[in-house]
């Protein structure tokens, strides 16, 4: 096995009533053309807000509850079920689970998601792009040029965004718009180097070899292969019904992999009546242990090429937990295990960990697991030289994904000063943030156009997909509702984005839109197929529509609707936003002001998207003074113990790779297929966060301020 070089890096920052109106000066504003007034000179009152967001769905987060699998204590024993959050949160933050140091937390440890900025670049690979960089237009000239390329352990800064740059980036007519440059380039997360699994291995490493790779390499080198989408939060995600950007891991979770009920071949090992068998299981409600079981075994993001789930159990079985890091003795969840002075925890094997938390039926037969290929194969005589499973490494995968969702299900940000003003703190939003909330559920309603709390608001239509107390239309409380079918869908009318009837009817999935971020055909998204089966659940639910559910166009021929569901994402929830980025599943927004401008604008790539697009962001109608109340808006859904990393997101030490020493032009250690890491410290801390531990809070992406500086008089 060759050996790999890693360099320790220093962290640095580790660190509906109506309410009354004064008439007269509505007037007197009108009259004198001065366009919205400031949220201060405003006379609505906290209380009138809250009713408004009310009335628009909106509410706390502490009155949702997270959904709980109903068949969860089939398999985990109901006295063991705080001892499987132990196992969750060690297996997650645990180096030792990908095949070269790779945790499910290397690309989750800043508030949930990713802020590094060194060798964080995909080629679009989901449009088949395998190479680096910029389009610079002949209108201008940028940072990013094919002399200084985005590419392999290419650092980001600040001048790199947004990564589609106008001429006016608030621009509404497409017809108008003057392009600077773009990319179809992927701000993600780094995951492992190209090796082939052979087998084996210990601590940190799995025995490999080196192969080549042909996107991810600089002079010869590989480089750490980078995923091509932005990481989403963990942290409320037990909310979502789907997990991922495109919805693939499923809401019921089969316990091999992430495709739910899609895998119909998909099934466990059993001891029935003292034997070994297969047995097909849908466990409800578990998307989050869906997800969970996808990384783990992608040789893109933590396995060496080949790898299997029971070859990961095999090297985790025997191995002690966190057995590479330390545990701060004051964790909220594994402080009582702790090792004081030393890596690890007092529990000696995952093995001993499984055992208590599941019941023996899962781990308890003598079988012999092997595989022919890809297809597992029970009992028999196995093939010379094939390696053998037990029953709990062949069951390794079902563990795993629902310790998971027990400690994902824990990761709950619900104490912001939004949440607060919901359960009736008036003073939690100060005036410019319930302005930044009325137009952040103003849709323009009709009976909102004749509440005077609506005057002077612009249209923000936030809340058409950032519904509900978790902010999205994703969340498994609304989910319930299916499907929509918009009768009037986009269209371009002179430049601009319109919602028009008698173009037709769209069907959409509630929780997955198409915003124009890219073309659509650069990434289908949620218009994906798996097994055969779509992601989708309109194209099923279409043939049970009724003959007569349209409107006729065209007198004596029906219009059959379209599907939009290609190149749509899921809608994430937006607290802690504010320390979330870069945005949108191609990370091409750095900053909440970029994010703005791209919903005042309508998008980069509507008219483009047209056929597909949803319509809600047809009706947003924003002007730049909405800019300022919008974003305090959502740095008001900020939970505080997520940028102080207190309990319960608080953490073991971490090491996670930084890049590779060098840039993008050239790596100056390592060697052939083999570079060094740059590795980042990511230290441990308690239930108290981040301050007992020395510790500054952690901070927005590339450190840039989330308000836009303030404009001159």
């Amino acid at each position: 096995m060759a050996s790999l070089c890693l360099r320790v890096l220093p962290w640095e920052g580790e660190m509906t009533r109506r309410l009354p109106v004064l008439v007269l000066l509505a007037l007197v504003a009108a009259t004198l053309s001065l366009g919205p007034t400031s949220a201060q000179d405003r006379r609505f009152t906290p209380s009138a807000v809250r009713e408004a967001a009310l009335t628009a769905g909106l509410g706390s987060l502490r009155n949702i509850r997270v959904q709980r699998p109903p068949n969860l204590n089939e398999f985990i024993r109901p006295e063991a079920e705080a001892l499987a959050i132990q196992l969750g949160k060690a297996l997650f933050w645990d180096m030792q689970v990908g095949s070269d140091g790779q945790a499910c937390a290397s690309c989750h440890f800043h508030a949930g998601a990713d802020n590094r900025v060194k060798n964080q670049v995909n080629p679009g690979s989901k449009a088949g792009d395998t190479a680096f960089g910029m389009a610079v237009t002949a209108a201008g000239a940028a940072r990013g040029t094919p002399t200084v390329p985005l590419g392999p352990n290419y650092t980001l800064g600040a001048a790199d965004f947004p990564l589609l740059q106008w001429a006016d980036p608030k621009e509404v007519s497409y017809d108008k718009r003057v392009m600077l440059r773009q990319t179809n380039d992927v701000v993600s997360s780094q995951g492992v180097l190209r090796w082939r699994y052979e087998g084996g291995g210990m601590g940190m490493f799995d025995t490999g070899t080196p192969m080549a790779d042909d996107v991810f390499k600089l002079g010869g080198i590989n480089t750490r292969r980078v995923e091509p989408r932005h990481t989403p939060s963990t942290i409320n995600a037990a909310f979502n019904h789907e997990q991922f950007w495109d919805g693939r891991a499923q809401s019921v979770f089969n316990g091999i992999n992430s495709s739910g009920r899609l895998d119909r071949d998909a099934k466990i090992l059993v001891v029935e009546n003292g034997a070994v068998v297969e047995r097909q299981i849908q466990i409800s409600s578990a998307s989050l242990a869906s997800q969970a079981v996808g990384p783990a075994v992608s040789d893109d993001e933590m396995s060496y090429v080949a790898r299997r789930w029971p070859d990961i159990g095999k090297k985790l079985l025997g191995a002690r937990p966190l057995g590479m890091q330390r545990v701060d003795p004051q964790d909220s969840v594994l402080g009582r295990l702790a090792r004081a002075g030393e890596n690890g925890l007092t529990t000696d094997t995952y093995g001993d960990m499984i055992r208590a938390v599941f019941w023996p039926e899962y781990w308890a037969g003598v079988a012999t697991v092997t595989f022919d290929g890809d297809k597992r194969v029970l009992g028999g005589t196995p093939a010379a030289g094939a390696t053998r499973y037990s029953l709990p490494e062949a069951n390794f995968s079902l563990f795993f994904g629902l310790a998971i969702q027990m400690y994902e299900s824990t990761l709950i940000a619900d104490q912001t000063p939004f949440d607060r003003f919901m359960e009736g703190e008036d003073g939690a939003l100060d005036g410019d943030q319930l302005l930044g909330l009325l137009i952040f559920i103003n849709r323009g309603r009709d009976e909102q156009k004749v509440n005077p709390i609506f005057a002077d608001v612009r249209q923000g239509n936030c809340v058409a997909c950032h519904v509900g107390p978790e902010l999205t239309a994703a969340s498994d409380s609304f989910l319930g509702r299916g499907i929509a079918l918009v009768d009037a869908p986009a269209a371009m009318l002179d430049g601009r984005v319109v919602s028009t009837v008698g173009v037709g009817a769209l069907l959409l999935d509630r929780g997955f839109s198409n915003i124009g971020v890219r073309p659509t055909a650069e990434d289908i998204g949620h218009g994906a197929v798996e097994f055969g089966v779509p992601l989708s659940r309109q194209p099923l639910a279409r043939l049970d529509l009724p003959a007569n559910a349209f409107e006729q166009l065209v007198e004596g021929q029906m219009a059959p609707p379209q599907l939009g569901i290609k190149g749509a994402f899921k809608t994430p929830g937006l607290r802690n936003v504010e320390l979330t980025g870069p945005y949108f599943h191609n990370g091409g927004q750095a900053t909440l002001g970029q994010v703005f401008d791209f919903y005042l604008r309508v998008g980069d790539f509507a008219d483009v998207n047209i056929k597909d697009l949803d319509v809600s962001l047809v009706r947003v109608d924003l002007k730049e003074a909405d800019e300022i109340p919008m974003i305090k808006f959502l740095l008001a859904l900020t939970d505080e113990r997520v940028r102080v990393e207190s309990g319960p997101f608080d953490h073991p030490q971490l090491f996670v790779p930084d890049g590779h020493p060098g840039d993008q032009r050239a790596i100056t250690c390592g060697n052939q297929l083999v570079p060094c890491d740059d590795m980042r410290e990511i230290a441990a801390v308690g239930r108290g966060g981040r301050v007992p531990a020395g510790l500054p809070p952690i901070r927005p992406f590339l450190d840039l301020p989330p308000l836009p500086p303030a404009r001159p008089n």
